[in-house]
């Protein structure tokens, strides 16, 4: 190509020197060589594309450290080769403008730079004037699918292959083909590419579409898949070979050496079990931190020590132990990096497209990553981001490498742009959700977190099969207490889902879920957890040296029988116990062997399921009689064993084997503190020095034990497992700091000041601010050293500063400098930072509360004070029942309360008159709490005594002058004043004569004899209340006895009153009743007759009939009956007028229905009527048939 365009060049020189040729030929070559320079500098510059290209501004070297640098002057040559081209175009167009080679000439090269509007416009005035020419078809084609209007393109590449079928090669077949692709025509794209294929067998264009199809559409689960990806990468191998400078063959084969497995040439390998040393029979060229994979399976990592000569061969060490069984004769694989290095390199220098250089770089990037150099990692994936944004796994690779670099506000916005071009990124989702659980980012912390809780939820939606996800959620809502319900839910939706899906759970799944219920105080159910956690570790014996170790630990305690295990101690009771022994009988042949194995105190099984404690042993010549502690169930062996007598193994209880893994050490230690939470000291205390025994080193469990100590009043035993954490420890900020905590609840200033110092000089950020914040608690608590009241004060408030101006949201240090402000006398300041901090902390510092009640006692704001002491007190005692502690300041509440209470009474007695009625029962709750604080003493506290006294006659005081302030009492209100009077004056008493003995009583003498003064004095007026109350009493009982009895007489009468009303008006509605059913019987008597006369109307009419039926039939014949009488068929009827006036009477309650007028009314006989009647009606009849005759 080259020595062609060279030749154009010549002619294009000649022609315009010379004026040589017509018009239309110096056009054509002109045009002619202005294409051959431009496909020259498509091509690559002036090596014509072969090999591997001249380089470009941003091409790659082969020392990463020195990539990005100018790098050569191919680029230059392109824009050279360009410009020349631009200049023969415009020769040519002065020449004759309207020459279509020249047009598409000028739309290849605006095509070329990404002038897309210009190339339109050139390639669509060939189309318009020279008809459908190919290359302005093509041109227009390129165009349309530069615009992605790839129905266009693949139209316009159709219409061309149509009109100029044997003229279109190769290179349009891939055109059509990649259309095809992007219409999602996957299959019409496959036989363009294979056609292109058919027609250029050297096509490489093609021979990567196939080649990508092929692999994208290979099933993993066929038999064929291997060959066929074989296959694949094969054709795109033979592509590369063809042409070396193609960036997109370079890069999906330099993917593909990526996740391909070489095998070590040469070489083969033997490991033992349970060890990182891995021999080989030859050289191997490893690097430290190295990925290589042993057999088919086990993966792991070069140990970064240096390899060994050993014998001759070849030895390396590798990061993870090798648990299969030993073997010899394996394959040792790696990663061919290298190469995967150069295709990258390579593909980034042949190309000018962004974004495959992009994609070259993401590949570097990966590799660089893989091996833990993450600092050029990083590098790569951000130069592939600049190149080609859209890139989606170079953007979240640069996020990974952002978080290992704790830059965490620009990886979470990189992995917000990830999710911005790929919505369905669930990895994306989870890394950025745990980045906003964490806080990290520009947004408020509550927000933040409620987002990445939102965005785990997505990524789970995404895949809800990915228990991992779950998992994730759960994690991230473990992080805040009020979501330990939340979180537990997931962590069993995890469990399940893992389960059903046959995978095992890890031991820190259960251990996690065990935390969470331990801190929800459900102690069985985190046990419960904890046992599952540890039933998942597998440790094997063989596999541990210093197995041997754990016959110097016991664990007999029944609380932790998880770490326990039952191993047959090789002695044998002679039969087995009868039922409810206590006895087992060993014979005399293993009486030595006794003596080594089995001791006093020992837990034994017999059987499957009994088990009991070695109480005593008894030695005899004969025999030995073990004793245990419960009776034997006879049940708990074998039927066979029972019935044969034969002798029963006796298994002793051991450690069995989990102590030697490092996670159920873990487990172990939040096993003991759940014992300790649920109160059971003994086994904390025993799995904490099991967990010493086997891990000396373990530094909290000496800390652990050192609290047990010191909450138990051990304060010796506490000292010496401090000092045991400080030698195993020495300097470690966590020990320092629980010794100097130690001091300061012993009070001992001076060694934690000096402790709290030292740990201050060692700039340790970790314990920075603990440190400062102890010494501003320790000058505060010193504000009473005589003449340093001030200087104390400063340097107290300095310490709180201090941390605040590092960590403005440090609650505890803007506690401590609230107190500062309350000490001071700024009551209103202090207050607001009490209440900013019980806000922003959410009631997270108890001592909050406390201050908040002194500011409202100081203001007088009684109720508000009492109120912040009894939630203070109810958060401390609910936190010591959570966590198995007891608390020293009950008492020092309980007066806090009683002062507030005695101080409201004294207020509201001020009132002096009805208003001061509640004091009375204000001083009985002061009395109340003090009495409390008497009893949670730990020693007779004779200023608590003082004061309840001095309570009891200010109660006094405010019930004998109830009278004054016109306010009620009782009798029973001064007999218990009277009580108190005299309860207290002993006791005063007493403390007065031990002070005037010379006992330390802190209470002057002159107020001690005011007391007893006053005492005495009220002894007297309480005594005369008294009297006078009962006398008032006994008056108001027999008054209230006279009005009772007048009270009951007037009742009754107005009982009898109300009985005689309901007589009368029973009688009344008898006699009402009784009219009533006379009259319902005078309406009986009527329907009998009504039903009588319809009986009788009825047969008249009957016979009316009958008689004119007989009277028709006569003037026709006559009927002789039996008796030769003549019987008219129709007898005349005679119709009748019954008369019924007669039937109805008046009915009203009138008396004269009764014959209260003294004559009674007769009733008419409704007999008589009817057999008159009847009678009259018998004379017409006979009267009808003398007619007849």
């Amino acid at each position: 190509m080259r020595e062609g365009a060279d030749v154009l060049s010549s002619a294009c020189e000649l022609l315009s020197a010379t004026q040589l040729g017509d018009r239309a030929e110096r056009v054509r070559v002109l045009a002619a060589a202005g294409i051959a320079h431009l496909t020259q500098a498509i091509r690559g510059g002036p090596m014509g594309g072969s090999g591997g290209g001249g380089g470009t501004s941003n091409s790659l070297s082969n020392d990463p450290k020195k990539d990005g640098g100018a790098g050569g002057s191919g680029n230059n040559d392109r824009e050279d080769l360009r410009a020349l081209a631009e200049d023969r175009f415009n020769q040519a167009t002065r020449i004759d403008q309207f020459f279509p080679m020249t047009w598409v000439g000028k739309g290849m090269l605006n095509l070329s730079i990404g002038r897309i509007d210009q190339a339109r416009f050139f390639f669509d005035t060939t189309l318009k004037h020279a008809g459908q020419v190919l290359p302005a078809l093509l041109g227009m084609a390129a165009v349309k699918y530069a615009e992605k209007e790839f129905g266009e393109s693949l139209e316009l590449y159709g219409r061309a292959i149509m009109l100029y079928p044997q003229t279109c090669g190769a290179s349009v077949r891939v055109g059509f083909g990649m259309c095809c692709y992007r219409l999602g025509q996957v299959d019409r794209a496959k036989a363009a590419f294979r056609r292109a294929h058919e027609i250029d067998p050297e096509n490489v264009e093609a021979m990567a579409g196939i080649a990508i199809l092929d692999l994208s559409t290979l099933d993993e689960t066929s038999k064929h898949y291997l060959t066929k990806q074989e296959n694949s990468i094969r054709l795109i191998s033979m592509a590369n070979l063809i042409d070396r400078s193609n960036a997109m063959i370079q890069n999906h084969l330099a993917d593909h050496y990526f996740w391909k497995w070489s095998q070590v040439p040469g070489v083969t390998i033997s490991v033992e079990k349970g060890s990182v040393l891995i021999k080989g029979t030859g050289v191997m060229n490893l690097d430290p931190g190295e990925r290589v994979r042993i057999g088919m399976n086990f993966e792991t990592h070069v140990a970064e020590e240096e390899m060994e000569e050993m014998g001759g061969r070849e030895a390396f060490k590798v990061k993870d132990k090798w648990n299969n069984t030993s073997a010899e004769g394996l394959k040792l694989w790696r990663k061919d990096y290298d190469r995967v290095v150069d295709m990258a390199k390579g593909a980034y220098n042949s190309s000018e497209v962004p974004e495959i250089q992009a994609e070259s770089l993401f590949l570097l990037a990966r590799v660089y990553h893989v091996k833990g150099d993450i600092e050029e990692a990083s590098k790569y994936y951000s130069k592939a981001c600049k190149l080609a944004p859209s890139l989606t796994p170079a953007r979240f690779g640069l996020a990974q490498t952002l978080i290992w670099s704790e830059a965490f506000e620009e990886a979470a916005s990189n992995l917000q742009k990830v999710l911005d071009c790929s919505p369905m990124s669930t990895d994306a989702y989870a890394a950025l959700g745990l980045l906003q659980t964490k806080s990290y980012g520009k947004h408020d912390k509550n927000e933040q977190k409620k987002m990445g809780l939102s965005h785990l939820k997505k990524a789970a939606e995404l895949n809800p099969l990915d228990a991992d996800l779950v998992l994730l959620q759960a994690l991230a809502l473990q992080q805040n207490e009020s979501e330990y319900p939340a979180a537990l839910s997931k962590y069993k939706s995890a469990v399940e889902m893992m389960e059903r899906q046959g995978k095992s759970v890890p031991a820190e799944v259960f251990t996690n879920m065990g935390v969470i219920l331990q801190e929800t105080q459900k102690f069985e159910d985190a046990l419960t957890m904890y046992a599952k956690a540890l039933k998942g570790l597998t440790v094997e014996d063989e596999e541990h040296e210093d197995l041997d170790s754990l016959k110097a630990i016991s664990i007999k305690n029944e609380h932790n029988l998880l770490f326990s295990t039952y191993a047959d101690s090789k002695v044998k009771a002679t039969k087995p116990p009868s039922s409810g022994s206590k006895k087992l009988v060993i014979t005399k042949d293993t009486i030595e062997h006794v003596k080594d194995v089995l001791k006093v105190g020992d837990r034994i099984r017999l059987g499957d399921t009994f088990t009991s404690e070695i109480v005593d042993i008894n030695m005899g010549d004969a025999v030995t009689i073990v004793h245990l502690k419960d009776n034997f169930i006879l049940n708990s062996i074998k039927e066979e064993e029972e019935e044969s007598n034969k002798p029963i193994s006796i298994l002793i209880e051991q450690t069995n084997s989990l102590l030697l893994s490092p996670t159920a050490i873990s487990i172990a230690f939040n096993l003991a503190r759940l014992h300790e939470d649920a109160g059971r000291t003994i086994a904390a205390i025993e799995l904490h020095k099991a967990i010493i025994k086997r891990h000396p080193t373990y530094v909290n469990c000496y800390l652990r034990l050192a609290c047990i100590a010191r909450d138990a009043g051990s304060l010796e035993d506490c000292s010496e497992w401090l000092k045991g954490a400080v030698k195993v420890a020495p300097g470690n900020p966590e020990v320092l700091t629980v010794v100097g905590n130690l001091h300061l609840s012993l009070r001992d200033w001076a060694p934690a000041q000096s402790l709290f110092t030292e740990l201050l000089a060692s700039k340790n950020p970790k314990v920075e601010a603990y440190s400062q914040l102890s010494l501003g608690n320790i000058y505060f608590s010193n504000l009473n050293t005589p003449g340093k009241y001030a200087k104390h004060l400063t340097h107290s408030s300095d310490f709180y500063r201090r941390i605040l101006q590092k960590d403005p949201s440090n609650f505890y240090a803007a506690n401590g400098l609230g107190t500062i402000l309350a000490e001071r006398g700024d009551l209103f300041k202090a207050k607001e930072v009490f209440n900013r901090v019980r806000e922003v902390s959410g009631d997270g510092i108890p001592d909050t509360l406390l201050n908040l009640g002194h500011i409202y006692l100081a203001q007088r704001k009684h109720p508000e004070a009492l109120q912040m002491y009894q939630r203070y007190m109810t958060r401390m005692n609910t936190f010591n029942a959570a966590h198995g502690a007891r608390s020293n300041e009950d008492e020092e509440i309980l007066l806090y309360i009683a002062f507030a209470y005695f101080d409201w009474a004294r207020q509201t007695e001020s009132f002096n008159n009805a208003k001061a009625a509640p004091a009375d029962e204000r001083y009985q709750k002061c009395i109340e709490h003090i009495e409390l604080a008497m009893k949670c003493s730990k020693e007779d506290n004779l200023v608590l005594r003082y004061n309840w006294c001095m309570v009891k006659l200010q109660a006094a005081n405010c019930v004998l002058q109830k009278l004054t302030r016109n306010i009620p009492r009782t009798a029973r209100e001064v007999k218990d004043a009277l009580t108190g009077l005299e309860e207290s004056l002993p006791m005063v008493q007493k403390l007065l004569k031990w002070k005037n003995e010379g006992k330390k009583i802190v209470i002057p003498s002159g107020m001690l004899k005011g007391f007893i003064s006053q005492c005495q004095g009220n002894i007297e007026s309480a005594k005369s209340h008294l009297s006078e109350e009962e006398k008032k009493e006994a008056e108001a009982k027999e008054l209230r006895e006279l009005q009772r009895i007048e009270a009951l007489t007037m009742q009754k009468e107005r009982d009898m009153e109300k009985m005689m009303k309901k007589e009368k008006a029973k009688r009344e509605q008898h006699e009402r009743e009784k009219k009533a059913r006379a009259k319902m019987d005078k309406v009986d008597v009527l329907k009998v007759e009504w039903e009588q006369q319809a009986r009788f109307r009825q047969e008249q009419a009957e016979k009316r009939a009958a008689q004119k039926q007989r009277n028709d039939v006569h003037d026709d014949f006559v009927i002789i009956n039996s008796h030769n009488d003549n019987i008219p068929l129709a007898p005349q009827v005679v119709e009748e007028n019954i008369n019924t006036g007669g039937v109805f009477h008046e009915d009203s309650d009138d008396d004269s229905d009764d014959g209260s007028n003294g004559k009674p009314k007769k009733e008419p006989q409704p007999s008589q009527q009817r057999g008159h009647k009847r009678g009259n009606d018998d004379d017409d009849d006979d009267d009808d048939d003398d007619d007849d005759d």
